[in-house]
């Protein structure tokens, strides 16, 4: 009878520590999908920013007479990463050049796509010119800041990120930069972006 009591204690037991080992498993398991779920569907914010802006064909008329004016073309490159585990699908946008909040040029940002965890490089050129602003507040900066002329870019960018084909998520990538072009030396100082 003795016998018969301690194999059934040592099956009782032996059950109980297999529940045990495979409670522990689920828990486990449960543990690894949601932390699959956390980083790798989790859908983070696209960047844009830009970068490695050139002057090309600068006319300036810096008289300091209302005559004041600036034209010229400004090459630049936009890079858009996505640090997502999905591609990122967007839709034609506009970078807009300001001189004191008066539009005075714009590029066109075309669709496409960006990969998963990778940066799109696009090369833009703009046509910017002074010739819809007041003459004498261009005049105004030539004498104050030495013949720098403060612009203002800003883009927005709206597109879709496509994770494992099943989850889409809307997002929208703004920019917003403040730069000085320098007429004497025709190049851009003191480029900050947000």
């Amino acid at each position: 009878m003795d016998s018969t009591i301690r194999t059934d204690d040592f099956n009782k037991r032996r059950k109980a520590t297999w529940a045990s080992y495979i409670i522990g498993g689920i828990i486990f398991l449960i543990f690894i999908i949601l932390v699959f779920l956390y980083a790798i569907l989790r859908v983070r914010s696209i960047k844009i920013h830009l970068q490695s802006v050139n002057i090309k064909d600068l006319v300036t008329n810096n008289r300091l007479s209302p005559a004041a004016s600036f034209s010229m073309l400004l090459k630049a490159q936009v890079t858009i990463k996505n640090s997502n585990f999905g591609h990122y699908k967007f839709e034609n946008s506009t970078l807009v050049l300001a001189y004191r909040g008066t539009h005075v040029g714009e590029a066109g940002i075309g669709k496409g796509l960006v990969k998963a965890r990778s940066m799109k490089r696009i090369n833009i050129v703009a046509k910017v010119s002074s010739s819809s602003w007041k003459r004498d507040d261009v005049s105004s900066d030539y004498r104050a800041s030495s013949q720098k002329i403060k612009l203002a870019a800003s883009a927005q960018v709206t597109g879709k990120v496509h994770v494992l084909k099943i989850i889409r998520r809307k997002k929208i990538a703004k920019m917003n930069c403040i730069m000085e072009l320098d007429t004497k030396t025709q190049t851009i100082d003191n480029m900050h972006c947000k």
